[in-house]
C-alpha cells in the first residue's frame, strides 16, 4: 500500500493511534527481516568436520609454493656462485715420516720429545711438517674468505635466509595440522599432504616392515577420500 494512503488515513486519527500504528509497521517489517535471517541461517550448508583443517591445508600449499619458489632461486644463485669459486685448495695431510727420521724418534725417550734434546734430524723434519700444516691452514682460511664474499656479494646468503623462513612457515603449518584432530578421512589426507611438503616420505627407495604399514595406510587413506 502506498505510504500516502497510509498517511492520509491516519489524518483522522488520535495522535496515540497514529504513532501506535507506526510502532507497529515498524515491529512487521523487523520480525519479517528477522525471519528472513533464520531463514537464510538454516538453509546454510552446515560446516565440514575438518573445515579449519582443509583451510589451513590451502594455506599451507601457499606457503609450499612460495618455498618452492624460494629453493629454485637459491639454485639459480648458487650454480652463478659457483662459476665464481676459486679452486679449493687440497686437504693437509700430514706426510710419511722418512726412515731415517723414524730411526732417530724411536732412538727418542719420552722425557726428550718435550725438551730441546730431541734428535736434530727429528725436530728439523717436525718443524717442516709445523710449517706446511700452517700454510695449508691459511690457504684454507683464504679460500672460505673468499668462497663467503661471493657468496654474500651474489645475493646467496639472502637467497638462503629467505629460504629458511619459508621452510620455517611450511613447517610451522605441518604442527599447526597435526595438533588438529581429524574427524574425516578427507581430514586426514591432509595430514599425508603436510607430511609430504614437510620432505616426509611414504614410499621410501629402502622400506622396512613399518614403513609398508605405513604406506599401505597411507594409500587407504587417499583411496577412502577419494584421492586415489
Amino acid at each position: 500500500m502506498p505510504n500516502t494512503t497510509v498517511l492520509a488515513a491516519a489524518e483522522g486519527m488520535p495522535e496515540i493511534n497514529r504513532r501506535r500504528m507506526l510502532l507497529g509497521l515498524a515491529a512487521a517489517s523487523t520480525a519479517a527481516a528477522a525471519i528472513t535471517v533464520a531463514s537464510a541461517a538454516g538453509c546454510a550448508p552446515a560446516e565440514h568436520p575438518d573445515a579449519v583443517l582443509f583451510r589451513l591445508d590451502q594455506e599451507m600449499e601457499v606457503a609450499y609454493s612460495q618455498m618452492n619458489r624460494a629453493a629454485k632461486v637459491c639454485k639459480r644463485v648458487g650454480r652463478k656462485c659457483e662459476k665464481l669459486y676459486p679452486p679449493r685448495p687440497p686437504k693437509w695431510e700430514e706426510p710419511d715420516m722418512p726412515e731415517d727420521v723414524r730411526v732417530a724418534f724411536q732412538a727418542m725417550t719420552v722425557k726428550d720429545m718435550g725438551t730441546i734434546n730431541r734428535p736434530a734430524i727429528y725436530a728439523a723434519w717436525s718443524n717442516e711438517v709445523k710449517e706446511q700444516k700452517a700454510a695449508n691452514n691459511g690457504l684454507q682460511q683464504a679460500y672460505h674468505a673468499k668462497w663467503q664474499e661471493i657468496n654474500r656479494e651474489s645475493g646467496l646468503d639472502a637467497a638462503e635466509d629467505a629460504f629458511g623462513v619459508r621452510v620455517s612457515e611450511v613447517d610451522e603449518f605441518a604442527k599447526r595440522i597435526c595438533s588438529i584432530p581429524a574427524h574425516t578421512f578427507e581430514g586426514m589426507a591432509v595430514k599425508l599432504r603436510a607430511h609430504v611438503r614437510t620432505g616426509g616420505e611414504i614410499e621410501k627407495a629402502e622400506m622396512y616392515l613399518d614403513d609398508y604399514a605405513f604406506a599401505s595406510i597411507a594409500a587407504d587413506i587417499r583411496r577412502l577420500a577419494g584421492e586415489a
